[in-house]
């Protein structure tokens, strides 16, 4: 049997590959090395997974149209994260916790008490008001625990930035921002929580400069 068919159809199918190049992968950057560790919290604290709804368990980066169809979300096809949005949030607030809580902060319960603080990912996702014109929004609900059954504190924070650029890196820097804004806002508050100066369920709604909903 003549070997030209085969060799025409792996020819082809090189084609194809080489066509469909791997999408291109973001993450949140390196936070640790713009952050000296302190003990200013100086607390026993474990910092579960960060949770999220069903339809954050992806890596596919996504976008809504306000302007159009605000109730339909989009994702990018040829952009995606390098891990699901929970999981790195979770490693962001661990990093940035830790550095503020050195030697304190655990990755698992020892049992010998400390707190335990919660989140959850509400809302991760770009908005366009037009074509040419986004922002990203960031929303964490955060639950700080004494004991297993004693909530101490819960708090809502939400961060609007607009994004440099109206695409998937747009998005990605974007996001990444608003959750570094987010978790600066989380340490600030654990500050408080656990010295007992503040408590309570309250919202932080935080617009950065240059944002503009339309």
């Amino acid at each position: 049997m003549s070997r030209v068919p085969w060799v025409a159809a792996a020819i082809v199918l090189v084609g194809c590959v080489a066509s469909h190049p791997p999408p291109t992968q973001y993450d949140f950057g390196n936070l640790t090395a713009t952050r000296p560790a302190t003990s200013a919290l100086a607390v026993k604290l474990v910092i579960r997974d960060v949770s999220e709804p069903s339809w954050l368990r992806t890596r596919d980066i996504f976008y809504r149209l306000d302007y159009a169809k605000p109730s339909n979300p989009r994702r990018y096809a040829k952009s995606q994260w390098v891990a699901t949005p929970g999981e790195l949030v979770t490693l962001r607030l661990r990093d940035a916790v830790a550095s503020a809580n050195s030697g304190y902060t655990l990755t698992a319960s020892n049992g010998s008490g400390g707190y335990v603080l919660q989140a959850v990912l509400e809302e991760f996702t770009q908005a366009f008001t037009e074509p040419a014109s986004s922002y990203c929004i960031v929303q964490l609900r955060v639950s700080l625990w004494k004991a297993a059954d004693q909530i101490t504190a819960q708090h809502v924070f939400r961060i609007e930035m607009a994004s440099q650029t109206p695409d998937a890196s747009g998005a990605a820097t974007c996001l990444a921002s608003a959750v570094n804004g987010d978790v600066d806002e989380i340490v600030q508050w654990l500050s408080g929580a656990v010295s007992g100066t503040h408590s309570g369920d309250a919202t932080a709604v935080v617009e950065m400069p240059g944002y503009r909903p339309g």
